[in-house]
C-alpha cells in the first residue's frame, strides 16, 4: 500500500482500493476491508498521514517521510517467498469430488475467460510499447502476458492428466470441448 500511495499520491481508501484493482489487481489481491485495516495499521505506525474529513467522512491519505522510506526498505528487502494462489488449480486438486461433467464446464469456462485473459494481455503489452516510457509497467504486463500463455500451454493437457474426467469424452473431436483442445489455447 505504500507503494501505491508512492505511486497516485494522496486518496481515500476507496479510490485506494479502485487503483489497486487496476494496476496490481491481476497479480495481487487487496480486499476492501484489508485497504482500510491497513490504512489504520500505517496510520498508527507514522506511515502515512490522513487528511481533513470529507464526504461520508472519506479522508485522502498521504505518505509521510518515515512511510517513503520504510517503503524504500521493503523494496530493498525483496519480496518475500512466492505462494501460488490459482482457485483452477485449487478445483483440480480437489476434483476428485466433483462429478466429471461438472468439472469439464469448470475448465471450458475458465479456458474461455482465460483466452480474453490472454488477448488483453497480449493488447495491453501492444498499447504500452506504443504509448508507455515505463519500463517497469511493461515488464509487468510482460509477466501477465507470459504467464497467460503459460495457462494456455497448459489447458490442452487435461484430457491425458486426468482420464476418469475425459474417459466419456473424445478428445480429439472438435466439437467437445474446444477450449480444451490441442491448438485451441495458442
Amino acid at each position: 500500500m505504500l507503494g501505491l500511495l508512492a505511486q497516485i499520491g494522496p486518496v481515500n481508501g476507496n479510490g485506494l482500493s479502485q487503483r489497486a484493482d487496476i494496476l496490481i489487481g491481476e497479480y495481487w489481491t487487496l480486499t476492501r476491508s484489508q485497504v482500510y485495516r491497513e490504512l489504520h495499521a500505517l496510520e498508527q505506525r507514522g506511515y502515512i498521514t490522513a487528511g481533513a474529513a470529507g464526504p461520508r467522512a472519506s479522508r485522502d491519505y498521504s505518505l509521510t517521510p518515515a512511510g517513503a522510506v520504510a517503503f524504500r526498505e521493503w523494496l530493498h528487502a525483496g519480496p518475500a517467498h512466492e505462494v501460488i494462489r490459482f482457485p483452477m488449480l485449487l478445483t483440480i486438486r480437489f476434483a476428485e469430488g466433483l462429478d466429471p461433467t461438472r468439472l469439464r464446464e469448470l475448465l471450458g469456462e475458465f479456458a474461455t475467460g482465460h483466452h480474453a485473459k490472454l488477448a488483453y494481455y497480449a493488447q495491453l503489452e501492444s498499447d504500452l510499447r506504443a504509448n508507455s516510457e515505463d519500463s517497469f509497467e511493461l515488464a509487468t504486463v510482460r509477466f501477465g502476458r507470459l504467464f497467460a500463455q503459460a495457462v494456455a500451454a497448459w489447458l490442452p493437457a487435461h484430457p491425458p492428466l486426468v482420464p476418469p474426467v475425459f474417459a466419456d469424452v473424445d478428445t480429439t473431436a472438435t466439437t467437445s470441448a474446444p477450449a480444451l483442445q490441442p491448438g485451441a489455447a495458442s
